[in-house]
């Protein structure tokens, strides 16, 4: 089975969303730069964005952080973005499962 590029981006944000909840000890405090999803949940407005926003904030810290941070500060970044979040949301059951990875990340 051959596996496309927006197969592979879809297979690894699912993973990265589920173990998200089980994932939540972080990297230990005053090693360098957080990392970003470490960024996002400290993010004092998380709770304050909208609901799209949110989702965005979420997608891309999880995007960020495994493609790294030289990448997601590319022009082009954006554009993938928009791409995964309509992929995600044309999933069934895609928008809640970040939104439950939004709500792990505030430790709810």
């Amino acid at each position: 089975m051959k596996v496309a590029g927006t197969d592979h981006i879809l297979l690894l944000l699912r993973a990265k969303l589920s173990n998200l909840s089980r994932d939540r000890a972080g990297r230990a405090a005053g090693k360098g730069d957080p990392r970003p999803l470490e960024r996002l949940r400290a993010m004092a407005g998380f709770d304050a964005l909208g609901e799209d926003e949110r989702r965005r904030a979420v997608v891309h810290g999880l995007l960020t952080e495994e493609l790294g941070e030289a990448v997601a500060n590319d022009a082009a970044f954006a554009a993938v973005l928009d791409e995964v979040l309509r992929i995600v949301g044309e999933m069934p059951g895609g928008l809640a499962l970040i939104d439950r990875a939004a709500a792990a990340m505030r430790g709810r």
